[in-house]
């Protein structure tokens, strides 16, 4: 376990993580003030026997909100980067909620196979890790990619019914390794981080497989982001 934990600015329980990095200082402690809107998708949608996908868990705060609502549900939380999902792990296991959070070290795309993640930074809870040996990197790792419809079916994981992508602009790629999972009736809702310069292809994807856009947020506290927005996708 980490030397030094951290309570996130969650007030609906008491969450602890470890903290490492500057990263879970400056931005994994504060998920509320993040994203208010992916807690408040999480509060509104979970329910019992859900299964939710954290598609870019990261460290877990999102997970361990869920996990945290006490509604039977289970949460499928994939995160490939070395540091942030073995401080995933430890999180799981410091708020007593392995028996609700799967943990997965893979990275999700168009093709199941080995692929390089290039590191932007290594610590726990850095983020905009790109896929493929182009540019400048801290880390090259081999990483084992899936196709999600391939990891539900090969690894025998329940289907999620709820699905949260926050994948840094490989958000096509997700989608792309997901049209039987993502057609799936009992898959409700989906919340996803869009970039902008991609938005029109993610809305079309998602609609092809019948969820319907019915929310976008494109500012925090008055101020426009800059490169992203967020989407929430319903079942029609």
């Amino acid at each position: 376990m980490p030397a030094h934990i951290g309570r996130l600015d969650y007030g609906g329980a008491e969450i602890m993580i470890g903290v490492t990095s500057r990263a879970e200082i400056l931005s994994r402690l504060r998920p509320v003030a993040k994203e208010p809107w992916t807690v408040e998708w999480i509060e509104r949608n979970v329910k019992a026997s859900d299964v939710l996908y954290d598609i870019g868990a990261n460290v877990g705060a999102y997970s361990l909100i869920a996990a945290a609502l006490g509604r039977s549900a289970r949460v499928v939380a994939v995160e490939p980067a070395y540091a942030s999902y073995a401080a995933l792990c430890d999180n799981v296991l410091l708020n007593g909620a392995q028996d609700i959070i799967v943990p997965l070290p893979v990275l999700l795309g168009a093709r199941t196979g080995l692929v390089t993640l290039g590191y932007r930074d290594v610590a726990a809870g850095a983020a905009e890790h790109l896929v493929g040996a182009e540019g400048a990197a801290a880390y090259r790792q081999p990483t084992l990619a899936y196709r999600l419809d391939d990891l539900v079916e090969h690894l025998g994981l329940p289907a999620p019914t709820l699905a949260k992508i926050d994948v840094d602009g490989a958000e096509a790629a997700v989608l792309a390794g997901a049209p039987q999972t993502l057609a799936r009736a009992e898959l409700r809702s989906v919340l996803v981080e869009v970039e902008r310069s991609g938005g029109d292809a993610i809305v079309a994807a998602l609609e092809r497989a019948g969820l319907e856009l019915v929310d976008r947020v494109d500012e925090r506290a008055g101020e426009r982001l800059a490169h992203v927005w967020y989407g929430t996708f319903e079942r029609r």
